[in-house]
């Protein structure tokens, strides 16, 4: 399994909705709601985006931004002379605490459309606006799909272009990282140790451990017991209520070891997740 299937595969992405959004001259609130990821691309003038730390995110026509987590902007026009439109596509892509690809410190990503991944996305995001505007039949379906499609692409061109400082697509865009990475995501119940995953990454063991806690801010361990326990998560929010097994295949070697972890990790015994989170 590649890289970024080795995450989609656990946490895949559902498109919620796709609408456009024309701006008004005056300001006027754009919530985005925080369990939601979203991308925001500037169709027509410019908006400007301030949210409730003061940060201005600003797109003109052709720009672009990947948010990891919905939030409350303030908007307004770059221009009263100009109409303004924004797209804007929402994704279910698992809840922020549990999907380990929004663990991003950066509020937001801004694509601008001259830079490599601007030009890379440009011909998908073009069908995408298209089937927008065009409102054809059966456009919802196909909307759906092509959004969804456009956030893979966004994510693999984040991975190929080193575009994310910190966090897992940081770590996946590392080839020495990702192997070690890729192991465990696709093995969770191996009893990896530190120098197994070493000896994958091809780096001594000191040389791993300091780059895998630079890159992803926790040790690879650390890691391993949060992949799991989101992993976890996810499925018993699927439905999934044999503990057994799936403490099993998560590589504990008892039902009650695995409920210690869980709760230690999450929070909340596995029975009241779906309540938390």
């Amino acid at each position: 399994m590649d890289r970024l299937s080795s995450v989609l595969s656990a946490f895949r992405p559902r498109t919620t909705a796709v609408t456009g959004l024309f701006a008004q001259a005056s300001a006027q609130p754009l919530a985005l709601k925080s369990p939601a990821c979203y991308w925001l691309y500037g169709l027509a003038g410019e908006v400007i985006l301030k949210d409730q730390q003061d940060r201005h995110l600003r797109l003109h026509q052709g720009e672009g931004a990947w948010l990891a987590s919905g939030i409350h902007f303030t908007l307004t026009t770059g221009t009263t002379e100009q109409a303004s439109q924004l797209l804007i596509c929402e994704y279910d892509f698992a809840s922020k605490a549990l999907n380990p690809l929004l663990d991003a410190d950066l509020p937001w990503v801004k694509i601008t459309e001259k830079e490599d991944i601007g030009q890379s996305l440009r011909p998908l995001n073009g069908i995408l606006i298209e089937e927008f505007v065009q409102a054809r039949c059966g456009s919802q379906v196909v909307l759906e799909r092509l959004a969804e499609a456009l956030l893979v692409q966004l994510l693999r061109l984040f991975m190929q272009n080193n575009r994310m400082p910190s966090g897992l697509l940081a770590g996946l865009s590392d080839a020495k990282l990702a192997r070690a990475i890729v192991a465990m995501h696709e093995q969770p119940e191996q009893p990896w140790h530190l120098d197994d995953l070493a000896a994958l990454a091809g780096m001594s063991r000191s040389s791993f451990s300091r780059a895998f806690r630079d890159t992803l801010a926790m040790t690879p361990m650390a890691y391993l017991t949060l992949w799991r326990m989101r992993v976890a998560a996810q499925r018993l929010k699927s439905g999934d209520k044999n503990l057994a097994l799936l403490s099993d295949e998560l590589g504990y070697q008892s039902e009650a070891a695995f409920r210690r972890s869980f709760k230690k990790v999450m929070g909340v015994p596995p029975g009241a997740i779906s309540r938390a989170y």
